[in-house]
């Protein structure tokens, strides 16, 4: 194959990252689609900042309505518990008259209808004297509001839909705790003002998503626009302008992105009259070569081999000279091209040079789908590995053409090598002298990679993807 150092046994390249070759195609164009498909699509300026208003707004409502809705609950059960403890001090001051059992239990009764309340009159020893529920006198309450009022403690609390509250006093001279247990209405207008600060809140997240809409707007959409323009950059039209906003950061972007249009245009002219000026300055020497040499034919009166030759080599670096000039061109896109008819018009050119050299040249080609690429690009990249191979190289050139399938997708592999010792993965960086690293760049801004095939003999491969169309066919082509 193409070398003329040999430099060991070549490395058998699996690495999995960027670069790394399996089977003569690059890791990284193994199931592209599918890896892409994982990465989820990042998020627009305008969902950011509506995001941040509403977690901002939703952190303020929480700092602020969480201590406020506690705040109400214990001002509202503050309020009841006073109440029902004025109550029951009330009741402890009626009992507290020498009245008889009798008199007693009726005012028990009479309180609890009065105040619909469950009144219960307890002993020091938390034991029940009279309860308005009929509760067997004896029967101990020790619960905590009546443990503290027998600890001289005014308290209060809900034990489950009711507020009870224990005042302490005497009757008949004995210590006794008045325990009123009613309906907690504080419960319900608590809710009430839960309900009240939750709906607060919530107008207040809208309030804060219409804010941060409007104001995503607002930057958005001068961000947008200079989007636009650079897309109108990037597809040649240098006459675009980025509009002007009255924010100070985006204006300077679009001053920027204004230079930078200026700049390309008058590169891309300069590079456009270049090459008028170098076809025209290249062309001319080379039709007065070609007058000079049918001069000479004719002169000769017979067809010289090397009169033929040196024709040939003309219409060579002719063709040269036109895909060169079409790689400068910048606003030359990528056609659909038939591989092997490319290759076997580069090797028709190149066979002279091939017999010149003593070297014969094989060409293997199957049936390959098209590939959508320039073909000034593919062509010089092809020649390239041609010229190696004659110049580096050993024996028989062999060029293979075959299609190969990787990740559910349909590549392309254009290979040459010879008898010689090969080409080293050094040589891709380097190029020491081969111009692979000129290749390589050409064929990765086609799409494809230019790769050593460790499995077959280090020969040097170009990878391009296929069209995508599945309900085409390969090319049929039975010459070689």
């Amino acid at each position: 194959m193409m070398g003329r150092t040999n430099r060991g046994p070549p490395p058998r390249s699996r690495d999995p990252r960027p670069g790394g070759v399996a089977d003569g195609l690059p890791y990284e164009a193994v199931d592209v689609t599918s890896t892409s498909a994982r990465v989820a699509a990042p998020a627009g300026i305008r969902r950011r900042l509506i995001t941040s208003m509403l977690v901002a707004v939703g952190v303020a409502v929480l700092l602020l309505g969480v201590p406020l809705a506690s705040v109400v609950r214990q001002w509202v059960y503050g309020q009841q518990i006073a109440q029902v403890r004025r109550e029951a001090e009330q009741m402890v001051a009626l009992l507290d008259r020498n009245l008889t059992l009798d008199q007693f239990g009726m005012v028990v009764t009479l309180s609890a209808e009065a105040l619909d309340a469950r009144v219960t009159v307890l002993d020091a020893r938390a034991r029940v004297i009279r309860d308005s529920n009929g509760v067997p006198p004896g029967t101990v309450f020790d619960d905590r509001p009546v443990r503290l009022a027998l600890a001289g403690v005014a308290g209060g609390e809900v034990v489950g839909n009711n507020l009870v509250v224990a005042a302490g006093g005497t009757a008949r001279g004995a210590p006794i705790v008045v325990r009123l247990a009613e309906p907690a209405d504080a419960v319900g207008r608590v809710n009430n003002a839960l309900l009240a600060i939750l709906g607060l809140g919530m107008a207040a997240l809208a309030l804060g998503a219409a804010l941060g809409s409007w104001r995503a707007r607002q930057l958005a959409e001068p961000l947008e626009a200079l989007a636009v323009s650079a897309r109108r950059l990037g597809e040649g039209d240098f006459s675009e302008r980025a509009p002007r906003t009255d924010i100070v950061e985006i204006d300077e972007i679009a001053e920027a992105l204004d230079t930078t249009a200026g700049r390309l245009r008058t590169a891309l002219e300069r590079s456009a009259s270049f090459s008028a000026d170098a076809s025209h300055q290249l062309r001319t020497p080379l039709t007065a070569l070609r007058l000079n040499l049918e001069a000479i034919a004719l002169e000769l009166d017979s067809g010289s081999p090397s009169v033929q030759a040196a024709e040939a080599e003309i219409d060579r670096l002719e063709a040269t000279i036109a895909e060169l000039l079409a790689l400068a061109d910048a606003g030359a896109g990528p056609d659909e091209v038939d591989l092997r008819a490319l290759t076997r018009a580069r090797l028709d050119a190149w066979r002279t040079l091939a017999d010149a050299a003593g070297r014969s040249v094989r060409v293997t080609r199957e049936p390959v789908p098209l590939v959508r690429v320039r073909p000034s690009a593919v062509g010089q990249a092809l020649q390239v590995l041609l010229d190696n191979a004659l110049t580096h190289g050993k024996g028989d050139v062999t060029v293979w053409l075959e299609p190969v399938r990787r990740g559910g997708r349909v590549w392309v592999r254009l290979c040459v090598g010879d008898e010689g010792p090969g080409v080293q993965p050094d040589d891709l960086v380097d190029g020491a002298g081969r111009g692979l690293p000129l290749a390589r760049s050409l064929i990765e801004s086609e799409g494809g990679r230019l790769v050593i095939d460790a499995d077959r003999d280090n020969r040097v491969c170009l990878v391009l993807p296929a069209v995508d169309d599945p309900t085409a066919g390969p090319v049929d082509d039975a010459t070689s």
